[in-house]
């Protein structure tokens, strides 16, 4: 509770502080509006270099692995009497 009534008489002291001179309405406004732009500004930044880093890019991978390149043998079945040969 008391930390709010503290809260509400520094925002009271900087408000006419403020406003006491309309120079400094002016200022303030400046900087906000600056501060907007330079938002707007690091916003397309970023934007801009996630595209370009997290795009989706088609490349081809030309890799020559021997293993890949071996014909597998036909696997080997032993004669048994559950597989009768046609003759």
């Amino acid at each position: 509770m008391l930390k709010n009534i503290i809260i509400l008489l520094l925002i009271f002291l900087l408000g006419s502080l403020l406003f006491q001179n309309k120079e400094n309405v002016d200022i303030l406004v400046k900087d906000l509006v600056d501060t907007k732009e330079l938002v707007v500004d690091g916003t397309n930044y970023v934007t801009k270099a996630f595209e370009k880093e997290f795009s989706v890019q088609e490349f081809k991978v030309d890799i020559d692995i021997p293993s890949l390149q071996i014909e597998k043998e036909p696997m080997i079945r032993e004669d048994t009497f559950f597989n009768e040969e046609e003759k």
